[in-house]
């Protein structure tokens, strides 16, 4: 099935984009859709339209484009007809959340005919010029169409089209808006998600999300391949999004290693997805305001907060200070006080992501020594206490009595855990020499604890 067809724009974008690296940060900002004057009276009524598709070429070589010849062309790659085949197959991509799609299951810019399509909403309209916002696309992007939105067939939807749509996304890629705010480095939006895990805003969950988006965007620069890697998420059609950026689907392929436990490390938790629960945060008790981050290649990018960058940052808003004094160190904790500390806390932590970065931290190139994953364990039971215990987790017990529980380490009405015979089902074992064990509690064994002092031993 060949057949040869023409086209012709309807308009072209105009917006400050000149470089589709930086096109997904065009988003939040006011584009220009000229529509050309033979096609004015198209526009009729257009105003009544809260929201449009835009039809667009990618007219570049880097976004997916074609030369004249019309072979496809990518960034550092040589011309050609078609993508190379590779493990991944002919017209498939990895997406950012690390699933391997055909390009017509994805956004991917490198398509068999070089067309985008994008939603936007239309902010006003001065005569031919369609004032957008949403767009990604760079300046001069050819437009091919425009069309109203049609989301009809989504009308009886319990929770309406939009939600609906955004619910069905999110559950292929959990972290889908988290990604489009680190690629467009929309640090306010991915502070107030931080928050909402840390508990309040604060300057060190500030910075956290500072330094964790910088080296998501490092990392994400050492991989930029437009061929190979896209964003499923929204939208990246101009093919500004050139890689897909570290992915964190929470199956140890990025390492986070913080250094230090306090509000700075659950910003970087939030940011990168990296957390104690998937076993890609790894925590190095250093006392210092700093993280790595990594693939599993060891190729790391660390970041450091200069030694001068509290005093920068309570130069720039000295207000806070003083709260933090009366409500944290010397614990008032009246609701006026609160109040006012976390009013502070918010005006401090917002500013300071408009900071100079450079003055506030360091950034090195590093070579880590990566882990192997992380194994799997079976569980035990531990014969004093009954409860289910990884079996790494457990010590030999000896000679233990398992008719009960001590009566000193239950609470009155606490019923005994540990069956004698006359109570055991019949799948249930007898506790013999071989299975004696205990965790380490009960054994009286010392054991690691991680809190606000840092990582302790404790005497069982």
């Amino acid at each position: 099935m060949s057949h040869v067809l023409s086209m012709n724009p309807v308009g072209v974008v105009r917006n400050d984009c000149t470089d589709p690296a930086q096109a997904m940060q065009m988003q939040d900002a006011e584009s220009v859709i000229l529509v050309d004057e033979a096609f004015a009276d198209a526009l009729h009524m257009i105003d009544s339209c809260e929201y449009l598709d835009v039809v667009f070429h990618f007219h570049l070589p880097e976004t997916g484009g074609r030369t004249k010849t019309g072979t496809e062309t990518g960034a550092g790659s040589e011309s050609r007809t078609e993508p190379e085949t590779g493990a991944e197959g002919r017209w498939r991509r990895t997406t950012r959340s690390g699933e391997v799609r055909g390009v017509f299951a994805s956004r991917a810019p490198v398509r068999p005919n070089p067309i985008g399509i994008t939603t936007v909403r239309l902010v006003g309209r001065d005569g031919n010029r369609l004032r957008v916002t949403g767009l990604d696309a760079v300046d001069g992007t050819p437009v091919l169409d425009i069309k109203s939105c049609n989301t009809s067939h989504l009308d009886d939807t319990p929770c309406g089209a939009s939600n609906h749509i955004h619910t069905s996304l999110l559950k292929s890629n959990p972290r889908l808006a988290i990604q489009r705010y680190i690629m467009a480095g929309d640090t306010e939006k991915l502070l107030i998600m931080a928050a909402q895990f840390h508990g309040h805003y604060c300057p060190g969950l500030a910075m956290g999300v500072m330094a964790a988006v910088h080296a998501m965007q490092e990392l994400d620069r050492d991989n930029a391949d437009p061929d190979s890697v896209t964003d499923d998420a929204k939208p990246a059609e101009t093919g500004g999004e050139k890689a897909s950026g570290p992915a964190s689907d929470g199956l140890e392929d990025l390492l986070a290693i913080v250094e230090t436990n306090n509000c700075f490390a659950d910003g970087v938790q939030l940011v990168t997805g990296c957390s104690f629960g998937n076993n890609s945060l790894i925590f190095e008790d250093l006392g210092k305001t700093a993280f790595t981050l990594t693939r599993r290649d060891g190729n790391g990018v660390r970041v450091i907060s200069r030694h001068e960058s509290p005093a920068y940052v309570r130069e720039a808003f000295p207000e806070f200070d003083r709260h933090y004094q009366r409500v944290v160190r010397d614990q008032v904790r009246d609701d006026a006080a609160v109040a006012a500390f976390r009013k502070s806390g918010a005006e401090r932590s917002f500013g300071t992501l408009n900071l100079d970065f450079d003055r506030m931290f360091d950034v090195q190139r590093v070579r880590v020594d990566v882990p192997d994953y992380a194994p799997s364990h079976e569980s035990g039971v531990c014969a004093k206490c009954g409860d289910s215990v990884m079996a790494t987790r457990m010590v030999d017990g000896g000679d233990v009595s398992t008719r009960d529980t001590d009566a000193s380490t239950r609470g009155p009405d606490t019923p005994a855990r540990n069956p004698d015979a006359s109570t055991r089902g019949p799948d249930t074992p007898a506790t013999t020499a071989e299975n004696r064990k205990l965790c380490l509690k009960c054994a009286g064994k010392p054991y690691s604890v991680l809190d606000g002092h840092g990582i302790r031993i404790l005497d069982g």
